[in-house]
C-alpha cells in the first residue's frame, strides 16, 4: 500500500472569533466582565478603559461589600484580601500529615488521597482504587488511607456516613463499644427507631441503647466544617427589579463596569503613517475592539430581554415576595420565546444575580421546574411548601418518613417520588427522620 495525496470535502461547524467572544462575555458576572475588559484594554492600544468608581449609597451594600473597612479600597481589593486570608482544610491536613513518620511512598500516596477529599471531607471514589493505577505495593493504599483517617478532625477520610461516625466513636474515651456495634451492625434501626427490639437483639437494656444513640446523634456528619473557613461571597447584582407607581421596572446594574471606548482618532493617524505590517496589526486590533464593544452590547440586550421576561412571568412573586407564587417557567421556555438555543439562556443566567425588593437572588432561581399533578402543573416551590407544611405538623416523637410524605402529598394531588421528596427536603435544610426525632 503506497502513500498518496487525496482531496476530501467535509462540512464543519466553526465558531467565528466574534461569536466565541460574545458567548464568553454572556456567561461572565459583572466582576468577571470588569476584569476581562481591563485585561483586553491592556493588550489593545486602541481600547481606552477606565474602571468605574461608582458606589451605591445604600448602607446595605456598604456593609456587605466593604465590611466597615477603609472607604478608599475597591471591591476587588476587599475580595482579594478576603480570599487571601481564608484557609482550606486540605492544606491543614497536608501539614498535619507531614508531621507523621511515614516512608516517602506512603506519604505521597496519602497526599494524593487528601487532594481527592470532597468539601465534607469524604471520598467520592474508593481511595484504594484511586491508588491502584500507580503500581504501588498492595499494602500502601491501605496504609495511606489509615494515615489520612488518623488525622484531625476525627471522621475525615471516610467513605460513607457510617464510617465517618465510626471513626469518631473509635477516638472517644471512654470507649463506646455499644454505639460502635449499633452503627457497624444495626444502623438500619435508625430508620425504624425500634430501640426495644434492638435492645433485645443486643441483649442489653433499652436505656443503654438510648444512651448510645444519644452519643451517636451528638457526632458531626461533616467533621471538616469545624476547621474549614469559608470566604464570604461578595456579589454585585447584574440587574435590579423595583416596584414603581406603574407596577414593576427593571434596569441593568452596569455602572460598575469599566467605561470603554475605541480610540478612533489615534487609529486613523497611526494608520496614515504606518507600514503595511503595522497597518495589518492595527486593523486586527480595531476588529478585536469592535467585537468586544459589540459583544458587551449584545450581552446587555440579552440580559434585559431575559429580565423583562422573568419580571412578566413571575410578576406575582415580585409584587408579593412569596416563593410559593413562583410559576413554572424553564430555560427552555425562555429560549423558545427568544428564538435562541437553550444553552444561550443557560450561559446568560450563569453567575448572574437579581436585586429584588425582597433581597438578592441568583437569576436561575426564577426559572422553576414544572411538576405535573392531577391539578395541572405546579412549581417545585409549591411542592417544598407542602413538605414544610406536613413536617411542621408531625409528631416529633414519630416524625414522617419520606415515604409517608409521598403519601401525604399524593393525597393533596401532588405526586412525587420518594427520591424527589428527599431531594427537596435536603435542599431546604430539613433533616432526615432520624435527625428530626426528639430524643
Amino acid at each position: 500500500m503506497g502513500l498518496a495525496l487525496v482531496q476530501k470535502q467535509a462540512l464543519k461547524l466553526k465558531m467565528a472569533p466574534a461569536l466565541f467572544q460574545s458567548v464568553t462575555l454572556l456567561q461572565f458576572s459583572n466582576e468577571q466582565l470588569s476584569d476581562y475588559i481591563m485585561g483586553k484594554a491592556m493588550e489593545n492600544p486602541l481600547l481606552n478603559a477606565e474602571r468605574s468608581d461608582f458606589r451605591p449609597a445604600g448602607q446595605e451594600f456598604v456593609s456587605s461589600f466593604t465590611q466597615a473597612g477603609d472607604g478608599s479600597r475597591s471591591t476587588s481589593d476587599v475580595i482579594e484580601e478576603t480570599v487571601a486570608s481564608s484557609s482550606d482544610y486540605h492544606e491543614m491536613l497536608h501539614n498535619d500529615l507531614h508531621q507523621l513518620h511515614l516512608d516517602r511512598i506512603c506519604m505521597a500516596a496519602a497526599d494524593l488521597l487528601i487532594d481527592n477529599l470532597n468539601d465534607k471531607g469524604y471520598f467520592d471514589d474508593d481511595p484504594v482504587e484511586l491508588l491502584n493505577g500507580y503500581g504501588l505495593d498492595p499494602k500502601v493504599p491501605e496504609m495511606a488511607l489509615e494515615a489520612v483517617q488518623s488525622l484531625d478532625p476525627a471522621g475525615v477520610g471516610a467513605r460513607t456516613l457510617s464510617e465517618c461516625i465510626l471513626l469518631q466513636l473509635k477516638r472517644m474515651i471512654p470507649a463506646q463499644s455499644l454505639a460502635e456495634r449499633i452503627i457497624s451492625e444495626h444502623s438500619d434501626f435508625f430508620l425504624s427507631g425500634s430501640w426495644d427490639e434492638l435492645a433485645e437483639r443486643l441483649e442489653t437494656t433499652e436505656k443503654k441503647i438510648q444512651a448510645a444513640v444519644g452519643v451517636i446523634r451528638g457526632l458531626s456528619p461533616s467533621p471538616v466544617s469545624s476547621i474549614q473557613d469559608e470566604a464570604p461571597q461578595y456579589i454585585i447584582p447584574d440587574v435590579t427589579i423595583k416596584k414603581s407607581g406603574d407596577g414593576l421596572s427593571c434596569e441593568l446594574e452596569d455602572q460598575y463596569l469599566p467605561k470603554i471606548e475605541l480610540d478612533s482618532r489615534n487609529y486613523e493617524s497611526y494608520l496614515e503613517s504606518a507600514d503595511s505590517e503595522t497597518r495589518r496589526y492595527l486593523r486586527e486590533k480595531k476588529e478585536e475592539a469592535d467585537w468586544l464593544i459589540a459583544g458587551i452590547s449584545r450581552r446587555k440586550q440579552t440580559l434585559m430581554q431575559l429580565t423583562e421576561m422573568l419580571m412578566k412571568e413571575q410578576q406575582v412573586y415580585f409584587e408579593n415576595g412569596n416563593h410559593d407564587l413562583l410559576r413554572p417557567f424553564t430555560m427552555k421556555n425562555a429560549a423558545e420565546r427568544l428564538s435562541v438555543n437553550e444553552s444561550t439562556v443557560s450561559r446568560a443566567v450563569a453567575n448572574k444575580y437579581i436585586q429584588t425588593p425582597y433581597g438578592m437572588f441568583p437569576m436561575k432561581k426564577f426559572f422553576v421546574r414544572a411538576v405535573k399533578t392531577i391539578h395541572g402543573e405546579v412549581s417545585s416551590f409549591q411542592i417544598l411548601s407542602r413538605i414544610k407544611y406536613w413536617i411542621g405538623r408531625e409528631d416529633r416523637a414519630d416524625p414522617f418518613s419520606d415515604q409517608k410524605l409521598v403519601q401525604l402529598l399524593s393525597d393533596d394531588g401532588l405526586h412525587c417520588s420518594r427520591r424527589a421528596i428527599a431531594k427537596y427536603r435536603q435542599a431546604s435544610g430539613i433533616g432526615s427522620t432520624v435527625q428530626r426525632r426528639s430524643r
